[in-house]
């Protein structure tokens, strides 16, 4: 299988910018807008969606992916990360844009969920974590899961190991992740699925020629 590393994701995305000059917001918005039509094919009855968005470009896909839900019509709100307020670059961009489209934003509070059931996004943190997070984050996940809501998990679910397939701590449950690329090199751990639910590869756009080389280096 065709894996990426946290380490060979973020020099793919470098590489993608830098080498090839895709621009990262472009990188994001393919991201995002895939995410967003898969989510449509999963939720063809329109529930309504509720997107965590958290304070990096994991947070800006979810952005992203608002946005275009609410193009089509679908019901869709956001949860606002306490720390997404200060987010910079492309996930800033996207925030704005979601802000001045009067895409409702809910508070940082798991007692506030939209009902009636629909599904849930996953959107706070990325390959990049390799810390626990703390227990604030164990009550949510847990309110989270108790709810009614289907969750898909955009890239990786938050507080999942990218390169080991174990948890870091509190770690979201999904029953969709839409990864970007390819899939992620802990996903090979046969434990992760307990996490991941059922994994949907996301294209975004990198050029073939940059992607086939990381392909290669794999042995696919």
């Amino acid at each position: 299988m065709f894996t990426l590393s946290r380490s060979e994701v973020r020099e793919l995305d470098r590489r993608a910018v830098e080498e090839f000059g895709v621009p990262s917001v472009v990188l994001m918005e393919n991201a995002g807008r895939g995410a967003a039509e898969l989510l449509m094919r999963l939720n063809p009855d329109r529930k309504p969606v509720v997107i965590l968005c958290g304070p990096g470009n994991n947070g800006g896909d979810g952005f992203v992916i608002a946005r275009h839900l609410d193009n089509a019509g679908w019901p869709v709100w956001t949860i606002d990360h306490p720390g997404a307020s200060q987010s910079t670059g492309d996930a800033a961009i996207n925030r704005t844009i979601v802000e001045r489209s009067t895409i409702p934003v809910l508070p940082w509070l798991p007692e506030v969920l939209p009902t009636p059931a629909g599904w849930l996004v996953d959107a706070l943190f990325g390959t990049g974590l390799n810390r626990s997070l703390d227990e604030s984050y164990a009550h949510y996940f847990r309110a989270l899961g108790t709810s009614e809501y289907q969750t898909l998990a955009i890239d990786i679910p938050s507080g999942l190991d990218c390169d080991t397939g174990e948890p870091l701590g509190p770690t979201v449950r999904a029953a969709h992740t839409a990864t970007f690329v390819a899939h992620k090199r802990g996903f090979l751990n046969p434990k992760s699925k307990e996490w991941t639910g059922e994994i949907h590869v996301i294209d975004i756009g990198a050029p073939r020629a940059l992607v086939d080389q990381y392909r290669t280096s794999t042995g696919t």
